[in-house]
């Protein structure tokens, strides 16, 4: 069985995080797990990469970090795959799965915002886009009752280790209800491994594409910590 990290931040893309690429796969070997999607905060959430950037230069500034912690995940056997999380309205974000590290680059077009053109481009590409945290009530998301138009989403994110459990009891309620994926994660900020969530596989998870297609024929199953 391989175990996948889905939610996971570093230092240098999200403010918030305070790990470096090295000591993030480090930690999710630690935990037992066999890789991780690395899904900093993009351009409209809480990113450490200066907006200031054009905007190519922005995208390739984020995808450095990728390529630093694959490259360190390659040394001790830890798979790293490529994701982001975007903010789309007010304390509403989405984790993308599924698309190589070049794909946003070609569309400057995404510096306005939205989630419907986002969907769009992830989707026309193979990859898959996930609700993140939903009902997550804190002081700066406006409307935690707020769900994104089901349309543009594939799933919902419904075990986050950092939601409460009636936040997570009521996202997993509205995957059933929908019938769209259900995936967890750690949204861990960190190099703490005490509990991680994510998934599990049988198949190893090298690539992109095939995580988006594990996905999408929901050919896994939820791992909520050992």
């Amino acid at each position: 069985m391989y175990i996948y990290e889905m939610h996971q931040h570093t230092a240098v893309c999200s403010k918030c995080g305070s790990v470096t690429p090295e000591d993030m796969v480090a930690a999710i070997k630690q935990s037992g797990f066999s890789g991780v999607v690395l899904t900093n905060h993009f351009y409209h959430g809480n990113s450490g990469v200066d907006r200031k950037l054009a905007w190519q230069e922005f995208c390739k500034a984020y995808s450095d970090e990728y390529f630093a912690a694959k490259k360190a995940g390659e040394k001790i056997g830890i798979d790293v795959l490529y994701g982001l999380e975007e903010s789309v309205a007010p304390g509403k974000e989405v984790l993308i799965y599924g698309i190589e590290p070049d794909l946003i680059g070609k569309y400057p077009e995404l510096k306005n915002g939205g989630l419907p053109l986002l969907s769009e481009i992830v989707r026309n590409a193979g990859g898959v886009v996930i609700q993140a945290h939903p009902f997550r009530d804190r002081e700066w998301i406006p409307n935690p009752e707020l769900l994104l138009e089901e349309r543009y989403l594939d799933g919902y994110e419904v075990y986050n280790r950092n939601n409460q459990y009636f936040e997570n009891a009521r996202a997993l309620a509205i995957a059933e209800k929908t019938g769209l994926l259900k995936t967890a994660g750690s949204d861990s900020h960190s190099s703490e491994s005490d509990i991680r969530y994510g998934i599990s596989s049988d198949k190893r998870i090298r690539t992109e594409k095939e995580l988006a297609n594990i996905l999408k024929n929901n050919d896994f199953q939820l791992f909520l910590g050992k």
